[in-house]
């Protein structure tokens, strides 16, 4: 986990560079993002997700900023689907994904680059936590 703050902290400072340029108004979001994974490179959020999903007690309730692509998967015992942002690491062979929940539950076409902010919970199935993203929204 140390590592994972290490890591994170470097990004951020990497990222805010030394200018003293002011943002414009419109574009300053009063919504706080408690994880912000679309700031990272492509191995960074695949190793943080892995985190998120290893360690998911240290994400419960955390608004998360993620963005990846969709993919629905149908259950045909319980007919409802299984909604998905997948995100691939720097060599395409591997893949973490987050499950999320829409709060207008209009989800695009398979296959869609999305970004989401939502807050973190988990849930229970036969003894297994699975991580999900909830009142998820998309924000691209």
């Amino acid at each position: 986990m140390k590592i994972f703050v290490v890591a994170i902290l470097t990004a951020t400072l990497l990222l805010t560079g030394c200018g003293d340029e002011t943002p414009a108004p419109e574009k300053i979001s009063a919504e706080v993002v408690d994880v912000d994974l679309t700031a990272l490179s492509s191995t960074m959020v695949y190793s943080a997700v892995f985190d998120i999903v290893e360690n998911p007690a240290a994400y419960r309730g955390k608004t998360i900023k993620i963005r990846g692509t969709y993919f629905a998967m149908h259950d045909p015992a319980k007919d409802e689907y299984h909604h998905s942002c997948v995100i691939w690491d720097a060599t395409a062979c591997c893949m973490q994904g987050m499950e999320f929940e829409l709060a207008d539950k209009n989800y695009p076409p398979n296959e869609t680059e999305i970004t989401l902010i939502g807050k973190f919970d988990v849930y229970t199935i036969q003894k297994i936590d699975n991580p999900i993203l909830r009142d998820a929204r998309r924000v691209d």
